[in-house]
């Protein structure tokens, strides 16, 4: 068989790529929007003079929940959520639970342990109805426990600010799934911002030209503050 030569036409079809500015506020407006930066989209919303799209309306609820979870107060958050989507826990279980691991966690960080315990066998928990592929991370949770110093123990990513983080990402886009189940659009809104979609269409597309030989072209730089110019520079080869 023969060896596969990437091609020496693929730098000049990357230069003659265009990237219109107004795909590129479009990148941006659907981020922000779908990230919960109100104050931002509505700034770049005129500013750009692009169309916000269909969650635009629901930004300042999701952005009151996150910041909930962010904080710590995840009960808090559970109950806002269940008050303007109340299905939203019964038709994303996975979150349900995370919710619910989140806040074990932070009875934990604040030392109620005797608390902690109860709420995690009680019926309202809902640790025991978990999903088996998820028991792991139950049994991880619960570890945290076992430990004077829970943050130093070898589950002690869980009560990093980043998990709190990362739930909230998660809530988040139920609430936008949620939301475009209500509305019934017929267009499918992708609740990944396009945005992060693209980013990592590009780092899959660098990594195969890598491994086929291709190295004439400009990578894209995550530590690069000027998102958009190395955009511009990905899609336009140099």
């Amino acid at each position: 068989m023969a060896e596969y030569r990437p091609s020496t036409s693929w730098p000049h079809r990357m230069m003659s790529f265009q990237c219109r500015q107004a795909d590129l506020n479009r990148l941006v407006m659907n981020y922000l929007v779908t990230e919960g930066y109100q104050e931002a989209a509505k700034r770049f919303m005129t500013e750009a003079a692009v169309k916000p799209g269909p969650h635009m309306d629901t930004i300042g609820d999701r952005l009151r929940i996150q910041d909930a979870v962010r904080v710590g107060q995840v009960k808090y958050a559970m109950d806002l959520a269940t008050r303007i989507y109340p299905r939203l826990f019964e038709t994303d279980n996975y979150v349900f639970f995370h919710m619910q691991q989140l806040r074990l966690i932070e009875m934990i960080r604040d030392q109620k342990m005797e608390k902690a315990l109860k709420f995690a066998q009680s019926k309202a928990a809902g640790f025991s109805k978990v999903d088996p592929r998820h028991y792991h991370e139950v049994e991880r949770t619960m570890g945290l426990l076992a430990f004077d110093r829970p943050e130093y123990s070898p589950y002690g990513e869980l009560m990093y600010y980043s998990y709190r983080q990362k739930v909230a990402g998660e809530i988040n886009a139920a609430m936008l799934r949620c939301h475009e189940g209500e509305s019934k659009s017929k267009e499918e809104q992708p609740m990944e911002p396009r945005m992060m979609f693209l980013i990592k269409l590009i780092l899959w597309a660098q990594a195969k030209l890598d491994r086929e030989g291709c190295t004439n072209f400009h990578k894209l730089d995550l530590a690069h503050a000027d998102f958009e110019e190395e955009f511009r520079r990905s899609f336009q080869g140099f």
